[in-house]
This record gives C-alpha cells, sequence and structure tokens, in this order.
C-alpha cells in the first residue's frame, strides 16, 4: 500500500515521521513523508529548537503529480496553511484516512499545543477511518468535563462514543491506566471491547507512535482490527521488554516491528 504520512520530524529521537516511516515499511508498505514541522529533537528533551516546513503546499503539490495514495495518516499539524490544505485534499480523498493527534499526554497538553490546533483536529476527525487518541488527546477533543485523574472506563466509553458522534468510523483510545495496567479501547458502530497490557514503569518515546503505526499497517491489510490490537500489543511489549533500557530518556528501539500472521 501507498501511504502519504503528514508528521514532525525529530532530528534526534525515535518518534513522529521516523517512526512511521520505520514500522509501515518494516510491514510492507511504501511510505512517502512530509514532514510538517522540523524539531533539533523532539520535546521530551529539555531544549530543542523548531520550524515550520517551508513551502508545504509546493511539495505537496508535486508529489501529488508523481504519486496515488491508498491511505493518509495525519500526525503533527499546528499550521493554519497546512491544515487547510490537508483539509482540501481530503474532501476529495476517496482512500484510507488514519488520524493520530499530537496535543498532549498525562492529562497535560504539550507545552506548545493551541487551542486552534485543536480545532484542526475536531475537523479531521469528520474524515477518519480509524482515530487513535491517547486518553489526554481524546479528553481535548470531546470538551470532555472531567479531570484526568478522576477519568473512569465509563467515561472513556462516553468519549469513544462522542468522537464516534464527531464522524470517526472507528476509535482507539491510548493509554488509560487501571489498576497497574495499560487499557485501550476499541469502539465501532458495532463494537466496544477493552483490551489490557502490561505496564512498563519506565518511560519509552515513541511508543504512541509505533502502536498507531503498526494499527495503520493492520487497517491497510484489511484485518479486523478487534483481532489485531491483542497482536499489536504483544509485539510492543515484547520489543520494550528485550531492548537495553537506560538511566534517563529511553526511545523505541524500531527493528523488529513487522507483524507476524
Amino acid at each position: 500500500m501507498k501511504i502519504l504520512v503528514f508528521n514532525d520530524y525529530c532530528c534526534v529521537g525515535n518518534c513522529a515521521l521516523k517512526v512511521n516511516i520505520s514500522i509501515l515499511t518494516q510491514n510492507g508498505n511504501e511510505v512517502f513523508g512530509i514532514p510538517t514541522k522540523i524539531f533539533s529533537s523532539h520535546m521530551a528533551y529539555k531544549d530543542f529548537l523548531s520550524f515550520e516546513m517551508p513551502n508545504f503546499s509546493e511539495i505537496f503539490e508535486k508529489i501529488k503529480k508523481i504519486q496515488n495514495f491508498d491511505a493518509i495518516y495525519i500526525g503533527f499539524v499546528d499550521s493554519r496553511e497546512q491544515f487547510e490544505v490537508i483539509k482540501n485534499f481530503l474532501k476529495e480523498f476517496k482512500g484510507k484516512v488514519i488520524l493520530d493527534p499530537i496535543l498532549g499526554d498525562n492529562g497535560a497538553k504539550y507545552s506548545g499545543a493551541t487551542e486552534e490546533q485543536i480545532e484542526f483536529y475536531k475537523e479531521f476527525v469528520k474524515f477518519a477511518d480509524i482515530v487513535t487518541p491517547n486518553l489526554t488527546e481524546s479528553i481535548l477533543l470531546t470538551d470532555y468535563k472531567k479531570d484526568f485523574s478522576e477519568t473512569k472506563r465509563k467515561d472513556v466509553e462516553k468519549i469513544a462514543e462522542k468522537l464516534f458522534e464527531m464522524g470517526a468510523k472507528q476509535v482507539l483510545i491510548k493509554s488509560f491506566e487501571e489498576d497497574n495496567k495499560l487499557n485501550t479501547l476499541y469502539f465501532s458502530k458495532n463494537s466496544k471491547k477493552w483490551f489490557e497490557t502490561e505496564k512498563i514503569d519506565i518511560k519509552i518515546c515513541g511508543t504512541g507512535d509505533t502502536f498507531s503505526s503498526l494499527v495503520t499497517s493492520e487497517l491497510l491489510k484489511g484485518e479486523n482490527l478487534e483481532n489485531s490490537i491483542d497482536k499489536i500489543q504483544k509485539l510492543l511489549l515484547e520489543n520494550i521488554q528485550k531492548q537495553e533500557k537506560i538511566d534517563g530518556l529511553n526511545e523505541i528501539n524500531l527493528q523488529n516491528f513487522k507483524i507476524g500472521e
């Protein structure tokens, strides 16, 4: 499958576009990545520089003349120009649309996230075949009126239903912690199912991007995602457990992420 990915590129750190290209390529897809923003390092580092991708519209137009795409993956977008370009394309696009909003984690917005950016993602939800926010991002997208720390399973289900009502055909909400386990909710028109996995007591940067990229690959293979999530979580957990951990910042090791049968 040919996938067009809009996401930021970090020179240092395994996340965002770097992860998307690696994981999707390992699983047999052809990836065309357009950076929306360039970061010297991702935001888990204390000091970084960033700038918006120059000539974004012109680059996109050139690529469209060369390639047709089976799917579009939307990650980090915080520019009005980029939002308008992507939205206009989505209105005519007939392939699959995967939305992985980048807004925050652990109950807080990222330092650079704006209300305008949240509105961009709300519009993109209307086109999404699947949206894969973490719990923090799903709360921001739906304006859910409950503190992050007080959120229960029934709240997450209400949030998923709201995202479905906003237009997403399928919803995956990641990173809901309960009883020292990580839980993922899958929600669609005819299904609501919880998936549980072991929590690793160390932060590994890039796991969310890896998860969403694996979900994308399964979606494009025509797999029923209900049957894929356990397989994806097991693969992710096995890789994290195997990789060497260091004191300080840990990055996801991007090897060995081909999904088995």
